[in-house]
């Protein structure tokens, strides 16, 4: 996989990105992730901010406080370590519609987040979100160095999706199994799920203080499914349902403006609650949407 898509060129352009984060962490290494802190570790001097009760009275410029007769802090900047977590939905569903390549888009885009944190110096940790496994196999060990990246394309190689996913359940696991190590989770997945099921994923998530980003793939065959056929079955890949149906003129409008609505509902609610939401659209070159959309979203910069 790596020797396909992620030649010299494209690499060098990952290694001058960095993955965003709109939250603050401590971190135990230094890391390109930038921090303001109240605590005078570094030199670097930020800005100012109002005094607080419970801030350290060595930060106060009494410069300023004679002016102006206002309790200001010194603030400085801090390059510390984001630890960095890419959770990728390894349900049936991702396989599906084949043509669409829902999951090779996924590890792709899994790889080269991974790449771009551990070349900001920051940890990273991918792990597939799935049903009734040993946690034991379902993620990697944090990462520090650049050429753990090929454990990571290995471990991502043997990953098959399979079976349905409880969305909230390999959430709360995964979130306990790392305890405290707080950062950047990057949710991957075709969030072909009811609203309620990934708002109270995302809403634990949230409670957890992780920064969250959101990727939704979808291909252009699930995107409009109408185009190739015109009657027949159609089977839920995960719980084996079937149902006919007719792909009348009407039935595809139905369609659209259903997964068009399902989608803004997530991107509303990703908006609302400072979520970096992004559509990957599988038809889309890949190193377009890494280079050109993320950065332009905010999502690496």
């Amino acid at each position: 996989m790596l020797a396909d898509i992620f030649d010299a060129t494209f690499l060098r352009k990952l290694e001058s990105l960095c993955i965003g984060c709109r939250k603050t962490y401590l971190g135990n290494r230094k890391g390109n992730y930038e921090m303001v802190n109240k605590r005078g570790s570094s030199i670097e001097f930020a800005d100012y901010q109002e005094y607080v009760p419970g801030d350290d009275f060595r930060y106060i410029d009494w410069n300023i406080y004679g002016r102006l007769d206002k309790l200001l802090i010194k603030t400085f900047k801090e390059e510390v370590e984001l630890s960095v977590h890419i959770l990728m939905d390894s349900s049936r569903s991702m396989l599906f519609p084949k043509e669409d390549k829902k999951f090779e888009y996924a590890k792709n885009l899994a790889i080269a987040l991974s790449y771009i944190a551990l070349s900001s110096k920051n940890s990273v940790r991918v792990a597939k979100l799935a049903d009734g496994d040993s946690i034991l196999n379902t993620r990697t060990p944090f990462f520090q160095k650049k050429e753990n990246i090929f454990k990571i394309s290995d471990f991502l190689d043997n990953v098959v999706p399979e079976g349905t996913l409880d969305f909230f359940n390999s959430i709360v696991k995964y979130a306990y199994d790392v305890k405290s190590t707080r950062g950047t989770v990057v949710l991957i997945s075709d969030f072909m799920l009811e609203p309620e099921v990934y708002r109270k994923g995302l809403n634990f998530l949230r409670y957890k203080n992780y920064d969250i980003k959101v990727i939704q793939i979808l291909g252009s065959t699930e995107l409009d499914p109408f185009s190739k056929i015109k009657k027949g079955h159609i089977v839920d890949v995960e719980t084996k349902e079937k149902r006919s149906i007719v792909f009348s003129e009407a039935n595809r409008r139905r369609y659209k403006n259903s997964l068009e609505e399902h989608n803004r509902q997530l991107q509303r609610f990703c908006r609302v609650n400072k979520i970096i939401y992004s559509l990957a659209k599988t038809h889309i070159k890949f190193e377009d949407f890494i280079l050109r959309e993320l950065p332009r979203i905010g999502f690496v910069r």
